[in-house]
């Protein structure tokens, strides 16, 4: 059984191991600690058989969101639980009157890319060096909400 649901303070620790083992530059327990106080950042846990195996984030103010991250382990991968999450985003995101969604996302990473594709983001602008460890290029993507749904 797979659930989503809000972040806490309690799943820090497993959120945390979790991203150190699929990113080559993770954030810390404390980042987490620090980003999840804010009432303008949403973060939410993805629970299967009741164990945390994912996780994603974002910041949304006014009527913008920007996705932080989104964290699978790399056992549970292509099982369709990253697209659930993103999914979730976007609902979420438009049952709040969100206008437009943005992200960044390693220009390398063509399984990513694809994925937001499929869901209507564009390639805004490549950011020069964005990522590092390594050092690689990024794309700021975005989804504007209104015009999907027109």
């Amino acid at each position: 059984m797979l659930a989503i649901r809000k972040m806490k303070y309690d799943d820090l620790y497993r959120v945390s191991d979790i991203e150190k083992k699929i990113f080559s530059s993770p954030w810390s327990y404390n980042s987490f600690r620090e980003i999840i106080k804010y009432e303008y950042n949403h973060y939410f846990a993805i629970v299967k058989n009741n164990e945390i195996i994912g996780y994603f984030g974002m910041q949304i103010i006014i009527d913008e969101c920007q996705i932080h991250n989104i964290g699978i382990l790399e056992e549970e991968r292509g099982k369709g639980y990253g697209k659930r999450a993103f999914e979730f985003i976007i609902d979420y995101c438009n049952d709040i009157g969100i206008n437009n969604i943005t992200l960044e996302v390693r220009q390398g990473n063509v399984e990513a890319i694809g994925l937001y594709e499929k869901y209507g983001f564009k390639k805004m602008s490549k950011i020069k060096d964005y990522y590092k460890n390594p050092v690689e290029d990024g794309f700021l993507m975005r989804l504007d909400l209104g015009e999907r749904f027109e």
